[in-house]
């Protein structure tokens, strides 16, 4: 039996569907057509398999021209082939569906040809067309772009690229772009007219197209970067109320004698508005002046887009702190038809209380997911607020064991549930290193590090470090349990062995220490701690004062400590907002040989002023007492001087004296730091400081009048092995015989 057939171009396949094969469809209508087989033709790369896989037709069902035309369009969306018809031939007493397709050829070689500037390494390096890959005009077109924006970038502004595919005899294709890269052309300048409101300076600090790089190279040309000026021109032009501006042509005139370029760029400004009437609709949930409170936008201020775009956002946040995520704030500006002012209305749709639905976390490839879990202060079902999710991102960050960490949300299931995403990059944890160390305190040392912040990716944090110098000898074991029975009780030990030679005495101290902390409140923690210790005194100069010759000897401490802190730090390596408040109080005398009270108080602010500079500061007083009838011991008393107190003095300098100029050490300090960071690239800070202090007792009156004071500057360098720190002090009230200033080279943050 001669069969009906019929083709199908891929293009007219929907029409199918209404028009059809009149004698298939008539019989359709009257009772369901069986497909009875399904077939491939004209694939020789592509298996058959791949291509019905892909298909909704099978034999046994009901022929349908709808599903058959999407059946056309899946197989096109493969993405191998130029064109695909189906052909429909009775068979059986069905049809049998054969789906006819054209292969597009593949890349076999891809070449360039003119580029003498650039390599055709580097050429290859910069386009998605790789071997083997299936030729696609378009993918070629975006590799024609990515070369020219490559190109543009070495400065090559006329540079001309123009692909050919030449066929080989089985149908693949030999790739060759075919590059004229003219000369290499750097801007001259930049010029702009019509501006009288901005200057141009202003307007070329915000363009993506600079006519200097680095201060001293000239800038070059890129077109998506010409495209991206006027976004930019425009911007800054709204944020100085200049909302009608426009830039009406940028033009680029090439001296090619020079190979310089001119940008010219024309802006007519318009009227400069001024912000009217600042109201807003919709407010139940707050008293009208909290919500104003957050207007950056005063009424008589010149209107600026940005300050609006930072007012929602803190419209936005300030009803997630009470559970409202998904508050909309919508802004309406009104102009006034006779004068440049604009009304600002925020309409506010304040939205139901919005719960976590799902807390996704990822890119945790070695630490379990509840170490991070446990750090997030919500679960799924509770109120989200944008506080909550803010410090939970902060605790993972001080964790330090991530790069990266992202937290972010997305809607959920409906308007009351929110998903909130945790995106971590994981860093080496671990350290195992055998080298030396130079500090302006202990000069130069070997070290022995072995330690892991994550141990088995449980948040387990062991260390065994092992030093020694000219100056200082040390052995420390420690481990630490941050979530003791998975509740957040921190606790750990420390074994010691620490030897260090001071300028008046050598100090010798062996023992352990148990400690435990848990969190309480928002930033707040207690901590405990038991240290039992055997310290000796040697090396005191025979001309000392008895008092001080009388330290000498070995003694025995039992000691507990008691200690509270609140940490707001963003940043516990290098914070750049909030702050720290650290009370203490150590006792001695539960057993042993010494007896006496310890205290000390501290608070450290880190605030963000302009331009990502940050102002930082510290106050400190400790005082210290014996309970018996012996003094204070000698290795508790408190000195100042160094890197991380007054960087105008050498280490532990400054210090009450006794008749024969030894220093003896205090029993109270009060101190002061204030730092200036400015950030630059590579993770550097300059930093200029001014420090203020001094310690009190026995020979010394206590005189709050009575204060040191040092200045300098320095720089720190979040380094892959911690912040590393260079500092030069001066002595701001220097006395006989002391030197001007220090030099202080150090591991660590100052405060």
């Amino acid at each position: 039996m001669r069969g009906r057939r019929l083709r199908i171009p891929a293009l007219a396949a929907l029409v199918l569907a209404l028009l059809g094969v009149r004698g298939v469809v008539a019989q359709q209508q009257q009772r369901p057509i069986q497909i009875r087989d399904v077939t491939v033709d004209g694939n020789r790369r592509v298996q058959e398999a791949v291509i019905l896989g892909r298909i909704q037709s099978k034999p046994g069902s009901a022929f349908n021209p709808t599903t058959l035309a999407e059946d056309v369009r899946s197989i096109f969306q493969l993405g191998f082939f130029d064109d695909v018809q189906v052909r429909v031939d009775d068979f059986e007493g069905g049809v049998k569906l054969t789906f006819m397709v054209s292969e597009r050829p593949f890349v076999r070689d891809v070449d360039f040809a003119g580029n003498k500037k650039l390599s055709t390494t580097t050429l290859q390096e910069k386009i998605d067309v790789k071997l083997g890959s299936v030729y696609n005009p378009v993918e070629v077109q975006r590799a024609v772009e990515a070369l020219k924006n490559h190109y543009e970038e070495e400065g090559y502004f006329e540079v001309q690229i123009s692909p050919e595919a030449e066929k080989f005899p089985d149908g693949d294709v030999r790739l060759v772009f075919h590059i004229n890269e003219g000369r290499r052309i750097t801007i001259d300048r930049i010029v702009f007219r019509g501006n009288i409101g901005l200057t141009a300076r202003q307007l070329k600090a915000v363009m993506a197209t600079q006519e200097r790089q680095y201060y001293i190279l000239r800038g070059t040309i890129q077109r998506q970067k010409l495209d991206e000026n006027i976004e930019r021109i425009l911007a800054l032009y709204g944020d100085h109320g200049y909302i009608q501006a426009r830039v009406e042509n940028q033009d680029v005139s090439v001296d090619r004698e020079k190979a310089r370029a001119t940008i010219t760029i024309t802006v007519v400004e318009g009227p400069q508005y001024v912000v009217g009437e600042m109201k807003t609709a919709g407010v139940t949930l707050f008293p009208e002046i909290e919500i104003q409170r957050q207007f950056l936008l005063k009424s008589g201020e010149v209107f600026s887009r940005e300050k609006l775009r930072d007012t929602i956002k803190n419209v936005t946040d300030l009803y997630s702190t009470i559970g409202r995520a998904a508050a909309e704030i919508n802004p309406r500006t009104q102009p006034s038809p006779t004068a440049p002012v604009l009304h600002v209305t925020l309409d506010i749709n304040e939205g139901p209380e919005v719960y976590v639905e799902r807390i996704n976390i990822s890119g945790n490839l070695r630490s379990e997911d509840k170490i991070l879990r446990r750090e997030v202060p919500m679960v799924e079902g509770d109120l989200f607020t944008l506080q909550k999710m803010q410090r939970g991102r902060q605790r993972l960050v001080n964790l330090g064991y991530f790069d990266k960490v992202e937290v972010n949300t997305q809607p959920g299931t409906d308007r009351t549930k929110i998903i909130v995403n945790v995106e971590v990059t994981e860093k080496p944890t671990g350290i195992f290193s055998i080298g030396g160390g130079f500090s302006s305190v202990d000069g130069f040392v070997g070290t022995i590090d072995l330690s892991q912040r994550n141990f088995l990716g449980r948040g387990w944090e062991v260390t065994l470090r092992l030093r020694g110098g000219a100056q200082t000898q040390q052995g420390i074991l420690s481990f630490t349990e941050p979530w003791l029975f998975n509740t957040p009780t921190s606790a750990g030990f420390d074994l010691f062995d620490t030897t260090r030679k001071f300028t008046e005495y050598d100090y010798e101290s062996i023992g352990g220490q148990l400690r435990t902390s848990r969190p309480f409140l928002e930033y707040w923690r207690w901590n405990v701690t038991y240290r039992l210790t055997r310290d000796k005194i040697s090396g005191i100069d025979p001309n000392a004062s008895p008092e001080l010759k009388a330290e000498e000897g070995t003694r025995v401490t039992s000691l507990v400590s008691f200690g509270v802190t609140r940490d707001s730090r963003d940043n516990v390596v290098a914070p750049t907002k909030g702050g720290q408040i650290l009370m203490t109080v150590d006792v001695a005398g539960l057993g042993g040989d010494t007896h006496f009270v310890k205290t000390i108080g501290s608070v450290t602010y880190f605030k963000p002023i302009w331009l990502n500079h940050i102002l930082a500061g510290r106050a400190e007083v400790g005082h210290g007492f014996s309970l018996s009838k012996e003094d204070f011991p000698l290795f508790e008393r408190f000195y100042l001087g160094g890197p991380n107190t007054l960087r105008g003095f050498k280490f532990r300098r400054v210090s009450p004296t006794d008749e024969f100029g030894n220093r003896t050490g205090g029993t109270t300090e009060l101190l002061g730091n204030v730092e200036y960071l400015v950030p630059m690239p590579f993770n550097i800070r300059l930093a200029a400081f001014f420090d203020v202090g001094n310690v009190y007792g026995f020979s010394k009156e206590f005189d709050p009048t009575d204060l040191r004071t040092a200045g300098g500057a320095g720089l720190r360098w979040l380094s892959p092995f911690g912040p590393i720190r260079v500092d030069y002090g001066i002595n701001l009230d220097r006395r006989k015989g002391e030197s001007f200033g220090e030099f202080n080279f150090s591991v660590g943050s100052t405060f």
